[in-house]
């Protein structure tokens, strides 16, 4: 081991992505960092984690698509990054019968979306409308509630927020259920905004999704030039409130003494002082290989015990296609927000219990995946991406680490199926048009997030890991936190406003849940 400059940091941030900057931004904000300074490590040459961009024989690509309702929580960060707003539908989904497809346009804003239902399925008026009341009230009831509420603030949220007690442990199939739902063709269409959680209708969180639908609907943007200038931006906002960041910092353990955190060693044997750590990569390598699960089970075996329990969420598959001048991606309606190709029929749900065995299905019957047109909303050489969820870890590391070939030729032969749906159901003759195609695996994700599994999203939102039910983010280790709201980039920056109001002893939020500026709250 050797010791680092001598500095004792008020806060060391580890991982710099969407989580971790906004962490930063939002302590420089609060705090004078000359008085209480504050460090974020960031082990990749770049900060910004899982959202960021990267160049193929001249076309960008992105590893994020979306940015729901953002402006509020970009005003309080301060972030200087253009975005644009996707215009039209926010998207389109095209179900399978028989060989043929359903074309269903989803468009933008809640009314307009709701009203589209009620034309096209007037026999679940009813439905349709309990639905939409119902859930707009149980998505202001969020306001109330608190990160680490007391007995008190249980009580209260029994009486403001009856919904949300009322949902916290069901599936989002289950609260479509009980609005009286039964045509499947609508279920399919919810069951769209169910797979931006990562996990199917079936499994995840009620009121994740129904939330996250309530969110999208608001509006969804793009940084104009890239997500890579989401990131950029969040750093030099940091930067410039006194906050000091180092990329090529690989973190090897986090350092505790009598049950608190002390500082983190680097893979250098470099020691760094600090009075308080968040950890924000991957929830279980964080608490199992950078802490060690004995200094927590010494001091609470439950917390222990829920850290072994947690289940993370399933890796992907991102094709990304590079295309030429001569396809008019704008003609084939490809300027909406997102695209889902599907069989329908609860396909998202049995790929998922193909991925519980370990496997993948691959079958033109049983389908399903999604493709975004980022080229007409931000410009540049014409490019799609398809995306594939779930995509099990299974040996895709071991053939990356000892047949490259054969993880080459595997990779590519998906690819190609995914493909072919694609041509077949939205891009006509797209593989002619390909000029470039790079392609990102589970072991992909493995290598540049250092995810075991090659979690997309961390921590899956199934009931039992959501709300209240959720790895809390105050550590038994005093002054370790683990920020994890949920996934997606909104709720990444929900989180490090979330923890450092935790830090700061509600400064932030007043201790609320939700954003909202200290001066606002009760």
């Amino acid at each position: 081991m050797s010791e680092g400059s001598g500095k004792k940091y008020s806060l060391v941030i580890i991982g710099g992505g969407i989580v971790g900057l906004s962490s930063a931004i939002a302590w420089a904000k609060n705090r004078d960092a000359s008085s209480y300074p504050v460090l974020l490590l960031e082990k990749q040459p770049i900060v910004g984690g899982m959202v960021t961009s990267f160049r193929r024989g001249g076309y960008l690509f992105d590893t994020a698509q979306l940015i729901p309702d953002p402006v509020e929580l970009f005003t309080y960060l301060e972030i200087d990054c253009e975005l644009k707003r996707f215009e039209g539908y926010f998207a389109r989904i095209f179900l399978v019968k028989s060989g043929n497809t359903e074309e269903i346009r989803i468009p933008s804003g809640i009314d307009q979306f709701k009203l589209m239902l009620l034309e096209r399925y007037p026999a679940q008026r009813r439905a349709i409308e309990k639905f939409f009341a119902y859930s707009e009230s149980l998505f202001g009831e969020l306001h109330y509630l608190k990160l680490e509420p007391s007995f008190i603030d249980l009580l209260k949220t029994v009486w403001r927020c009856p919904k949300l007690v009322k949902n916290s442990r069901k599936t989002f199939s289950a609260y479509l259920r009980g609005f009286g739902f039964s045509d499947p063709e609508l279920l399919d269409i919810f069951d769209v905004f169910a797979a931006f959680s990562g996990l199917p209708a079936e499994r995840t969180a009620a009121i994740m999704t129904a939330s996250a639908m309530n969110a999208s609907l608001l509006g969804t943007w793009r940084p104009k030039r890239g997500f890579i200038h989401l990131p950029q931006a969040m750093k030099r906002k940091a930067i410039e409130l006194g906050c000091s960041i180092r990329t090529r910092a690989c973190v090897k353990k986090i350092l505790t003494e009598n049950g608190t955190v002390t500082g983190v060693e680097l893979d250098t044997g470099e020691i760094i002082s600090a009075e308080n750590v968040i950890t924000t990569v991957d929830t279980k390598r964080a608490m199992k290989e950078l802490l060690g699960l004995d200094a927590i089970k010494e001091i609470d075996p439950k917390y222990s015990a829920k850290v072994e329990s947690v289940v993370m969420s399933p890796s992907a598959m991102t094709i990304s296609l590079g295309l030429d001048s001569t396809i008019d991606l704008k003609a084939l309606g490809l300027d909406c927000g997102y695209n889902v190709i599907t069989t329908g029929k609860g396909t998202f749900e049995k790929l998922f219990q193909a991925f519980d065995r370990g496997e993948h299905i691959l079958d033109e019957h049983c389908f399903h995946t999604a493709v975004i047109c980022p080229s007409l909303t931000i410009g540049g050489k014409p490019s799609i991406i398809i995306r594939v969820v779930p995509m099990p870890m299974a040996d895709w590391k071991t053939l990356r680490e000892t047949d490259y070939n054969q993880y080459t030729r595997k990779k590519n032969d998906i690819a190609d199926f995914y493909i072919k749906q694609v041509e077949r159901y939205l891009i006509p003759d797209l593989s002619s048009h390909i000029v470039i195609r790079d392609i990102a695996t589970p072991a992909t994700f493995e290598r540049y997030s250092g995810s075991p599994g090659g979690s997309n999203y961390d921590m899956s939102p199934y009931p039992q890991n959501f709300g209240l039910k959720r790895l809390k983010t105050r550590t038994p280790i005093k002054g370790l936190f683990q920020p994890k709201f949920s996934h997606g980039i909104w709720p990444s920056m929900q989180a490090g406003l979330q923890v450092v109001d935790m830090i700061t002893g509600g400064e932030v939020m007043g201790g609320y849940s939700r954003f909202r500026e200290r001066k606002e709250t009760e």
